[in-house]
């Protein structure tokens, strides 16, 4: 799989492509915690804004930012397919989803990851984020862990 033609852009919540992709998570996140079932619907603010990245016309992945309560953004819902993983997609997914959050006026992005998914970890580790307490709803989540990232001011424009 080549990316040279790797294409990320907002896209509605209820698109066909983002619904396959999201129910592609569940599936893995299912996979890896058997004992706590994943609806991809759970935690979702009316607010999100999905992204949609494509290689050869063909979905490999998405992700999502949502208002958080406090004023902060928080990413959703990301997942590439895992025939296209290793080729940068994720990277770049998140410093899209980033440069939105910014540019919507957020200072700061959170999000939620857990345990069975150092991937996961290594990518948000290694693109800034810091480890942070558990935050609702995911306090008394055991495998969970999330981390933040302060996000520069007055960014607009396409990354």
């Amino acid at each position: 799989m080549t990316t040279h033609d790797l294409t990320i852009a907002e896209v509605a919540a209820d698109d066909p492509r983002i619904r396959q992709l999201v129910r592609d998570l569940d599936a893995d996140l299912n996979a890896r915690y058997p004992d706590e079932p994943c609806i991809g619907g759970i935690h979702i603010h009316p607010g999100i804004r999905f992204l949609l990245a494509e290689a050869g016309g063909r979905p490999v992945g998405c992700c999502a930012v949502q208002p958080f309560p406090d004023g902060a953004a928080e990413l959703k819902r990301m997942y590439v397919a895992p025939e296209a993983r290793g080729h940068g997609i994720a990277t770049r997914l998140l410093a899209r989803a980033e440069h939105l959050a910014a540019g919507l006026g957020h200072p700061e992005i959170r999000l939620e990851t857990a345990v069975h998914q150092p991937e996961a970890i290594a990518l948000y580790t290694r693109s800034g984020y810091t480890s942070i307490p558990n935050y609702p709803p995911y306090q008394d989540k055991q495998l969970s862990r999330c981390y933040a990232k302060p996000l520069p001011a007055g960014v607009h424009g396409a990354p």
